[in-house]
């Protein structure tokens, strides 16, 4: 199978998530890293999931609503001016989407910055894409972020800078998350 897999899939580690996983089941533990349901699903949502099937109603149907409610939205509250049809993209969850990003972007040789800690699975996509992932420590404990450390980061082979940050302060608590 290695000699299948390309150079630089074979560089690839395991994740955190999958690393604690492995753990637990050699240790017979109980495995809070990830959600494995030991229950079964309801039978309403058994039913309506059935009743979908049946109906044809499917992910694709429905797509460009999604986007041109998106497009609409982002005018309304932001200003912006957003093509739907070639600006937005409806992914399955935050890690399909990180990865549809940084492929469509990163070519080999490229620097991406990470605010540290990031996402886990985000070295080994822009990895898979060719590029480089540099990491810009933030500080603890309230994990700010140090402007010279991020421009200091800055090379003239950097292409994409992931900021994804959210912070959650005692000021913000009664707003809920406040973006940074």
């Amino acid at each position: 199978m290695e000699k299948k897999l390309s150079k630089r899939a074979l560089l690839l580690k395991p994740s955190p998530i999958q690393e604690l996983s492995h753990l637990a089941q050699r240790c017979n533990a109980i495995n809070l890293a990830e959600g494995f349901p030991d229950f079964p699903a309801p039978p309403a949502i058994k039913d309506a999931a059935i009743a979908a099937i049946r109906a044809d109603f499917n992910q694709y149907r429905h797509v460009q609503a999604i986007c041109d409610y998106l497009a609409y939205t982002l005018k309304l509250t932001h200003g912006l001016d957003v093509d739907p049809k070639k600006n937005i993209a409806i992914c399955c969850g935050q890690s399909e989407a990180f990865a549809a990003a940084i492929l469509a972007v990163v070519d080999e040789g490229d620097e991406v910055l990470l605010l540290d800690p990031a996402y886990e699975t985000y070295e080994a996509c822009i990895t898979m894409a060719g590029g480089t992932p540099v990491y810009v420590a933030l500080n603890p404990p309230c994990w700010t972020l140090d402007l010279e450390k991020l421009i200091a980061a800055f090379t003239p082979r950097t292409k994409v800078i992931v900021l994804n940050r959210l912070q959650q302060s005692p000021q913000s608590n009664r707003k809920g998350f406040q973006q940074r």
